[in-house]
């Protein structure tokens, strides 16, 4: 099973409120923060082939960036199932409908 992972700026260890206007960024293979431990638990049944970090701030004040990002990384790795973290409700009501 392929994922795609999706979180702050905090969760992958860039940063609190201070770096909350970080850009969008794909890191393709990339266990970062929660990701190792998802890993851990999914064992050979899954791959994260990519995780996808942004700020908080930015993701709201550049939602067409992102999702123009987002979409790329989605078509590109064809994900079976995208996950993000559950403090991220903004980008989980975002990623439902890009999906």
């Amino acid at each position: 099973m392929k994922i795609i992972h999706y979180i702050n700026q905090f969760y992958a260890q860039i940063g609190g409120e201070e770096k909350a206007d970080t850009p969008l960024s794909v890191r393709e293979n990339a266990m970062i923060g929660p990701g190792v431990a998802l890993k851990a638990a999914m064992g050979d049944e899954a791959e994260i082939v990519a995780t996808i970090v942004c700020g908080d701030n930015y993701f709201n004040e550049n939602l067409d960036e992102v999702t123009a990002g987002v979409a790329k990384a989605l078509e590109k790795h064809k994900p079976d199932i995208v996950i993000a973290d559950a403090t991220e409700w903004p980008a989980v009501t975002f990623l439902k409908s890009a999906v």
